[in-house]
Parts: structure tokens; sequence; C-alpha cells
């Protein structure tokens, strides 16, 4: 295995404290069945080997052995994508520029793309003239700077103190992920709050969701997305779903739960919808190519911008789609 990884992930392996849970974390059942066992695929934090179950009552597949919430940092990589303020992904045919992308947007045709971004510039126009908004899991602040050009007075919260230094350093306000932020923006009255793959990394996902709700105006808007474990990856793959995402995801919430999870939590209006992406699907399954000492586990990431890749991966995630009408990620727009 050494062969396929990079010496600065083995510098930074760690022990971490776990322990195991029994109750699904999106609605409380004990009726699970083992899924899978699972590790640190990506960033190698750490040698140790997770577990994950599928909850019988919703769909939900929770870490049943997973990381004590206090330890958890320890899993995230000074290399982790959200946090870092430059995309460090290479595609691994290198191909002409203008031909990667004439691949890409074959395959966004084939998906469907251009639908989906209609969608989301929708969402996005709740942020002019929005006032205030949160973007909760802010990384390096690249979304709070486009609402900051859109007249947004910003919010970045994140558990990462390296994050919160550059979101600050572009002149965003910043706090940390702790119950004295939630009592501090209690009063905020937000028109937009931004969760982007954030819910699946929570250890209390409706109380964190009651804390947003309660921080927000009335009418104002949530988007939140998150990869889908009933998506195409997920079922098919199962430890190497690059959506898994081994340990730092607790939970992958399904979209019919996290809809009742929102409604539960206040939210009036749950609008649902698929992401129409093939990237999921392809490092997944270059996860099972690494198995066999076929690719370098350095490279899997790097796939996400390789377009003659995406594009021989659009048929059969259109397939899917059109079968199941699940994608690998999806997205809520919530309305208080």
């Amino acid at each position: 295995m050494s062969q396929w990884i990079s010496k600065d992930a083995l510098i930074h392996m760690h022990s971490i404290q776990s322990e195991k849970v029994e109750i699904c974390l999106a609605c409380g059942s004990a009726d699970s069945a083992f899924w899978c066992s699972a590790y640190d695929r990506l960033y190698r934090t750490t040698d140790q080997t997770f577990e994950y179950r599928s909850c019988n009552a919703c769909g939900t597949l929770f870490q049943s052995i997973r990381p004590v919430e206090s330890e958890v940092w320890k899993c995230y990589s000074e290399a982790y994508g959200p946090h870092a303020a430059k995309s460090k992904l290479k595609a691994l045919f290198n191909l002409p520029v203008w031909a990667t992308r004439g691949c890409q947007k074959a395959a966004d045709l084939i998906l469907g793309q251009t639908r989906f971004q209609v969608w989301i510039r929708q969402v996005e126009k709740c942020l002019v003239d929005a006032g205030g908004i949160l973007d909760f899991g802010c990384g390096s602040g690249k979304y709070l700077d486009r609402a900051h050009k859109l007249g947004c007075t910003t919010l970045g919260i994140d558990f990462s103190p390296k994050a919160l230094e550059e979101v600050a350093r572009r002149g965003h306000e910043t706090m940390p992920v702790s119950e004295g932020t939630w009592d501090a923006i209690a009063a905020r009255k937000l028109k937009f709050v931004r969760m982007n793959h954030v819910v699946e990394h929570l250890y209390e996902p409706l109380r964190v969701l009651r804390k947003i709700h309660d921080a927000m105006d009335e009418g104002g808007c949530l988007h939140l997305s998150t990869p889908n474990p009933a998506g195409p990856s997920a079922t098919r793959y199962r430890d190497a779903w690059w959506g898994l995402e081994c340990p730092r995801h607790i939970a992958l919430i399904p979209p019919a739960q996290l809809e009742k999870m929102l409604r539960k939590a206040g939210f009036k209006s749950v609008t649902i919808v698929q992401e129409p992406i093939a990237k999921d699907l392809l490092r997944s399954w270059a996860y099972r190519r690494t198995d066999a000492g076929q690719l370098r586990n350095v490279d899997i990431e790097g796939l996400a911008g390789d377009g003659l890749l995406n594009l021989l991966a659009a048929l059969p995630m259109r397939k899917a789609l059109q079968l199941t009408g699940q994608g690998d990620r999806y997205h809520v727009l919530a309305v208080k």
C-alpha cells in the first residue's frame, strides 16, 4: 500500500480516540444494519478503521464507530480542500486546455448541468439586498467574497482557525463553531444562510439546524448541499464511495429524511434538487483502481478536473439519474 501513498500523508497520521454509537443521528432509531468498514482514504490522517451502519428507519448512513467529537479535528489535513485558499486539482490526462474544456462541456450537456445552474442562480438571487448572510462552514471564504460584492454584510463560521484567519484577512466577520457563537447570532435575523457540504460533518445535525433557524428572519433562505447516500456511487461502491469521506463524514442523510429534519427544525418550505455531476462516480471508481494498484491515491482528487474522464462517466450517471431520480449530491432550499 505504501507505494501509492505520499510521504507527506504518512508523516501526519494520528491516533484518534473513538466511540461506539448505536442510535441514528437523523431519526433516533436503534434499528440499523452494518453497511461498511472504512478508513481515511483521501488524506491518511490515521490508519484506524471506522464503521458505518445504515438506519433501517430512514436510510441515513451514520458512523457507529467514529472519532470522539473532541478529537475529530485530527482528521482534517492541512490540505483539506474547503480550507485551502487555492485548488490543487490536476487532470490525470494532460490534454490541451481546449480539449479538456470541450469534454467537460459535453459532459455537462449530457447531465443537464445547464438546468441545474439556472436553479442555482435563482437561489443566489436571494443574496441581492439580503443584508446579513452567514456561510456556515465557510472554508477559505470564496463564497463570502462574492456575497460581499453583492452588498451583503458577511459572517463566516468554521471550526478551522486557519480557515477563519484567511476569511478575516479577506475582510469578513468570523466566528468559531461554539455554543457562544450560536448565542451571539441568535438575534441576527439573517436573510440567507449557506451550508455547503457541512451537515454531514455534524454530531448533532438537528440541533444545529434549529440554531440556524432561530437566527434567521421570517422568509429567510437556507441553501444546503450534501452527499447523497441514496445515490448511485454510494449504492455501488460503499467503502470506496467518494462522498463517504471517512472519518470526517459523521452522518450522510438521504433527501427525504433531511426534509423531515428541516421541517422539524421549523422551516416552512423545503425544495430538494439533485445535482447532476459525474466526478464523484468517477473518483469512486478510481478508489477501486487504487485498491488494485492501478492508480496512485494522490492522483484521485484531481480527476474532478479531468474533462475526458468526466465525459466518459457522464453517460452511466445520466442513466442512473433517469432510473432512480437520485444523484451523488443534492441541494436543499429551505425557507423560514
